[in-house]
């Protein structure tokens, strides 16, 4: 099944989201006039995989391509990846006239829509998400951004795409391991939006937990969730930080095991530790029913999400500060009261919380 919305933004703006099986091959009925030239831009395995088949949709819609490539993995998701990619761009001399076309993972989008914000001041993008995770949160919204030694996605920007595919067929190439990523991302959707979807996920868990094609429901569902948050708060002045549960823990995770042995098995896994912390902090804080925290971690587990970190919460401590949603010296989490739905309280769509309060919710989640 076929579907399609747009994402209304501020000034007039529109982002055309289709999804379904083959629409990439859709790309040239959005392809709009004033665009003369492309730049293709994803790591080397996406491009080796779907390249071709991207290049030749092209080729008749502009007069020239430019095929612009990096090494894969979030190591590279960096200032100097970027520089590299801008500097091959600028070698091509493209003009303002060029359409980047952002296809891959997570990684691949944050690059490519980065380069888009700020090549020649800015130039438009679309977005080819061939990961489970960039398809149901990082292809929609616009956040752009690099990951720095301070921590990260802290140097981005707010550039949307004039249109994403969404094509779960691509989805048939994504390595095993990265699954799992884009599965907590789902269930992040359902717990802060959505409670009937929470529960068709544990009724279907089996069957989403193996990797491959995925049914379209929660695809389209976890869209549809995060570009109503996002055209109602594109910037994140507000309710988009809702989107943010299990974030503030698992960003801080994220860094701390960079570079470490164990890791922290991709982004998604990271944010489904976080949940689990933070789900912890929401039942102390926001009167987060016990037997839907106890829900949330049975789905989790069920989904191969459960596993205790490998790292102690004191590696943790220098990375929570660095969290974009703090406020002055505060730590602040995006929580929520019930499943499908956020703590809200004097405007605010976070909740402040210290340190201490999230070491014990941390060992409250995993007993020595």
């Amino acid at each position: 099944m076929r579907s399609e919305l747009v994402l209304e933004l501020e000034g007039g703006r529109r982002s055309t989201i289709r999804i379904g099986a083959g629409v990439v091959d859709e790309l040239g009925s959005l392809w709009q006039p004033g665009w003369e030239e492309a730049a293709l831009i994803g790591d080397e395995r996406v491009l080796a995989l779907h390249g071709e088949r991207v290049l030749a949709l092209l080729a008749p819609l502009v007069r020239r391509v430019l095929r612009a490539s990096f090494p894969p993995g979030e190591a590279q998701k960096r200032r100097e990846t970027k520089a590299r990619l801008e500097d091959e761009l600028l070698d091509a001399a493209l003009s303002r006239s060029a359409c980047v076309v952002a296809l891959g993972g997570g990684v691949s989008l944050d690059l490519a829509g980065f380069v888009a914000a700020t090549y020649l001041r800015g130039v438009p993008f679309l977005a080819l998400p061939s990961s489970l995770l960039a398809q149901v949160d990082a292809a929609v919204g616009g956040k752009t951004a690099v990951n720095t030694r301070h921590g990260k996605n802290l140097i981005g920007a707010f550039h949307q795409p004039a249109a994403v595919l969404i094509d779960p067929e691509l989805l048939r190439t994504l390595p095993a391991e990265e699954w799992g990523n884009g599965l907590a991302e789902i269930v992040k959707h359902a717990a802060i939006a959505d409670a009937e979807l929470f529960a068709w996920l544990e009724a279907h868990a089996d069957e989403l937990a193996r990797p491959g094609a995925i049914d379209p429901h929660p695809l389209r569902r976890c869209v549809e969730i995060k570009a109503e948050v996002v055209g109602a708060d594109e910037r994140e002045r507000g309710r988009r930080a809702v989107l943010n549960f299990g974030h503030t823990v698992g960003h801080a995770l994220e860094s701390a095991a960079a570079g470490t042995p164990a890791g922290a098995g991709g982004h998604g896994r990271a944010v489904a530790l976080g949940m689990q912390v933070e789900a912890r902090l929401a039942e102390e804080l926001c009167g987060f029913p016990a037997r839907e925290r106890e829900r949330l971690l049975a789905l989790l587990a069920r989904l191969g999400l459960g596993a205790r970190p490998a790292l102690p919460f004191a590696a943790l401590l220098p990375h929570l500060g660095l969290d974009k949603k703090r406020r002055g010296a505060s730590l602040r989490c995006a929580l929520p009261r019930s499943l499908g739905e956020m703590e809200q309280a004097a405007g605010s769509y976070t909740v402040e919380v210290t340190r201490e309060q999230v070491e014990r919710a941390w060992e409250r989640a995993w007993p020595s």
